[in-house]
């Protein structure tokens, strides 16, 4: 059976909820609240409403009681009115292409572009270095200075910014 329910409080076993079934028996009392467990990584706040499935019975519902008769349904949280999508994820890997929002400006790659922009910082310091090491030298028609800066500065690679942003993924 699959039913709506309103999520009560935390339940008595870690990581499980009580919740409300927004149902009526068969004999018109309301249907007890129960312990249900959430799957797929959702993650229910109390008072959200909730898609419960469990197996029918004639069985007690109590925790307990499973244990002793093992054959007491426990219901599964397995979707949430509440949020639309919230899901518990260590990795995930999207393929293809992907829009977050409306989408419309390409988001840029992380490592690429860091490793461009350690380029030019490596640039501004060196020329810095240059400056700062740099004598002058009197009517030398900035030879020395062209010295400093060719073996410093003039050495650095040059940043690439061509493939920066990804051709896959669009952020608004």
């Amino acid at each position: 059976m699959i039913y709506a329910a309103k999520v009560k409080s935390e339940g008595q076993t870690a990581g499980t909820f009580i919740v409300t079934p927004q149902y009526i028996r068969v004999d018109g009392t309301d249907a007890p609240d129960i312990e249900a467990l959430p799957v797929f990584g959702l993650e229910p706040e109390i008072g959200d409403v909730v898609f419960c499935a469990e197996g029918i019975n004639d069985f007690s519902q109590a925790m307990q009681m499973i244990f002793n008769d093992n054959g007491g349904a426990y219901p599964l949280i397995i979707a949430s009115l509440e949020q639309v999508l919230v899901f518990s994820l260590s990795t995930l890997q999207i393929k293809g292409k992907v829009k977050l929002g409306d989408g419309g400006k390409k988001m840029v790659l992380g490592d690429t572009i860091k490793t461009e922009v350690q380029k030019m910082i490596d640039q501004i310091t060196q020329l810095r270095q240059d400056f700062a090491s740099w004598t002058p030298v009197a009517q030398d028609g900035g030879a020395a200075l062209k010295t400093v800066i060719t073996a410093g500065f003039a050495m650095k690679p040059d940043a690439d910014l061509s493939e920066i942003l990804s051709e896959n993924h669009e952020l608004d």
